[in-house]
């Protein structure tokens, strides 16, 4: 059984609003859950965002085509054919359209009464939890939706071109598989997306490796070294830093770095290394070494809290900053 509660912890601050579980009621729905008239991939944003208990089935539901590929109602002749897409989307062929509205594209019909979606940690009892889903940043994508891939090497699967209801509600179910996928507009703009937030749809029998994906500290800089060969540049700038380092005076800033355990080369303000030593502990050190090289490349004299954020900035994570404040 998952860790429900280590793992809402170890994703917070990482992804939008809450983790989602997706449960299939295949007779009996909960009397918890709430029927909503909405397109059917709707419901993760309520769960998600607003904390709802929701479910869609036949009757509870605002798009037809939705319905039909989570196998809840037998569609048109239009949407069954494909010609759904073919109709209004001029890029698809007929196999095509048809291909993406069958087979493991779509539910059998029958298979659920309804499907239901609760932030993952107000599950009621006895509910069980198919597999959950998230909302979050590229750069968080590529760590949570390695759940499986750490385990066994089974790498996500990605979707493109057809039903974010796809993605979300029938992958899973036939592959068994984590789904990482931008969705379709129509599921982008159900959720209310950002350009910069992608899905991730984790089945439960992988959930409990996002602890350690997410809590266990990796060594950053061990990797990144792991990976120089011997005639590297970086080797010859390490060497020189560490002769700078050994021949730097003891000033207030210096004294600071080594309680931190960081190891500075340069002249850097007190506030400078404050601000470092409170990035998590697994960067520091390589952080330390990417600052200095801007400050370098710069021509900075002296590191100050404005070479780090423009060093931030630069490299394309100066949104984290807001953490380190």
């Amino acid at each position: 059984m998952p860790d429900i509660k280590a793992i809402c912890a170890v994703l917070e601050g990482k992804i939008r609003g809450n983790p989602v579980a997706v449960s299939l009621f295949e007779k009996e729905i909960p009397p918890q859950y709430q029927g909503l008239k909405v397109d059917p991939c709707q419901i993760l944003r309520h769960a998600m965002d607003d904390g709802t208990l929701a479910y869609f089935d036949r009757e509870h539901q605002d798009c037809v085509h939705g319905a039909f590929i989570t196998g809840v109602h037998e569609g048109n002749e239009q949407i069954r054919s494909g010609r759904i897409l073919t109709d209004y989307i001029p890029a698809y062929n007929l196999d095509a359209a048809h291909a993406l509205n069958s087979g493991k594209f779509v539910l059998p019909q029958g298979t659920v009464r309804a499907i239901g979606t609760a932030p993952l940690d107000k599950v009621p009892e006895g509910v069980e939890i198919n597999w959950m889903a998230v909302v979050c940043t590229p750069a968080w994508a590529c760590q949570i939706a390695a759940a499986r891939a750490v385990e066994d090497g089974v790498q996500p699967g990605s979707a493109a071109g057809g039903s974010f209801c796809t993605d979300l509600f029938v992958s899973p179910w036939f592959e068994e598989n984590v789904v990482l996928t931008p969705g379709d507009m129509g599921g982008r703009m159900n959720n209310k997306l950002k350009p910069e937030e992608l899905f991730v749809i984790i089945p439960m029998r992988w959930a409990d490796n996002l602890l350690k994906i997410l809590g266990e500290m990796p060594d950053v800089k061990g990797i990144y070294e792991a990976t120089r060969p011997d005639d590297s540049e970086y080797w010859s700038r390490q060497r020189a830093k560490e002769a700078k380092a050994a021949v730097r005076s003891n000033d207030e800033a210096t004294r600071l770095a080594k309680e931190k355990g960081l190891k500075i080369s340069m002249d850097w303000e007190v506030e400078a290394v404050e601000l470092v030593a409170r990035s998590p502990r697994f960067v520091r050190g390589f952080a330390v070494g990417n600052i200095e090289d801007f400050a370098e490349e710069k021509g900075y004299p002296l590191i100050t809290r404005a070479v780090i954020e423009e060093q931030m900035e630069s490299s394309g994570v100066g949104k984290y900053l807001k953490f380190l404040r």
